[in-house]
């Protein structure tokens, strides 16, 4: 596996709630309570809606589920 390249920036929350086999709203909940390494959930200033980020390289090595392609 050591031609695993991580192209991508983030993982949508949808692909990482099916990888984890929960609903989305889960992992939304995961991010904003910081229960999670491999993301983050933030909200910009003057918003009242969450943003996530999922780090593909920390969720692979956390979870062994690979998003992105293989060289």
């Amino acid at each position: 596996m050591d031609n695993l390249v991580f192209k991508k920036a983030n993982i949508p929350v949808a692909v990482a709630a099916k990888a984890l086999n929960v609903d989305a709203q889960t992992v939304r909940l995961l991010l904003q309570n910081k229960l999670v390494d491999w993301g983050i959930a933030y909200k910009r200033p003057g918003s009242s809606q969450y943003s996530y980020i999922i780090y593909p390289k920390k969720f692979y090595e956390l979870t062994g589920f690979y998003y992105g392609e293989q060289s």
